[in-house]
Order: structure tokens, then C-alpha cells, then sequence
């Protein structure tokens, strides 16, 4: 019972703090997109560092699942990626989408693995 509710909070917190973050970005001014790929970063950084938390101390299940789950699960979107990655594409921004897009890929698996590394060198400590 204890995780469908550690989801279920975390989802609410999460949606949450995407939704103002995106507020934030887009009332200072950046492009509809900034917001999205920083919360999609930071995300793969923080789940990628949560894993790494975990596996070194053995977290408890439903936490890991509220964090990850439902925390970082709701504050970050592959859909509203595609579609802005779609409408920069039919707007005839091909150069600005391909960066999106290999911003993304490449600076989420960069940032989920340097998240782990850094949680599990701890441990270690290297």
C-alpha cells in the first residue's frame, strides 16, 4: 500500500514542479523548449543519482519508486519532448530540432551515468 501512495504523491509533486518550472522559463523569456529539455535533464541526472543511492544503501523499495516513479516519472516528458520536437520540424526548424533532440539523447545519458557514478563512487570512496 505504502508505494501506490509513495507514487501517487510523488506524481502530484512532480507534475507540479514541471508545470512551474516551465512557467519560470517561459516568463523569462527562453524558448518553449528550454524548460523541457532542463527539467529532462535534470531528471536523468537526479534518477540516474537516485539508482546509484539505492543500489549502494539499499533503499527501501516504495521510496525509490515514489522518488523515481513518481517524483521524476511525472516532472519529466518524453511526449512533450515529441511534440516539440514535432512542431519545430512542421514549423521548418530542422537545424533547432536535431539540437533538441541530440541535446537530449545525449546530455540525459550523459547526466543519468554521471548521477550513478557519482552515487556509487561515494561508497567507494573514490
Amino acid at each position: 500500500m505504502y508505494i501506490y501512495l509513495a507514487v501517487g504523491i510523488g506524481g502530484i509533486i512532480g507534475a507540479l514542479l514541471r508545470y512551474f518550472i516551465l512557467i519560470w522559463f517561459n516568463n523569462l523569456g527562453y524558448a518553449y523548449s528550454t524548460g523541457t529539455l532542463c527539467v529532462n535533464l535534470a531528471g536523468c541526472f537526479i534518477l540516474g543519482y537516485l539508482q546509484g543511492i539505492a543500489k549502494v544503501n539499499e533503499l527501501p523499495s516504495w521510496l525509490v519508486t515514489g522518488v523515481g516513479t513518481g517524483i521524476i516519472g511525472s516532472f519529466t516528458t518524453f511526449s512533450t519532448f515529441s511534440i516539440e520536437v514535432t512542431q519545430l520540424i512542421k514549423g521548418g526548424f530542422i537545424i533547432p530540432a536535431c539540437t533538441y533532440i541530440l541535446a537530449s539523447s545525449i546530455g540525459g545519458y550523459t547526466l543519468a551515468y554521471t548521477g550513478f557514478s557519482i552515487a556509487t563512487n561515494k561508497k567507494q570512496g573514490v
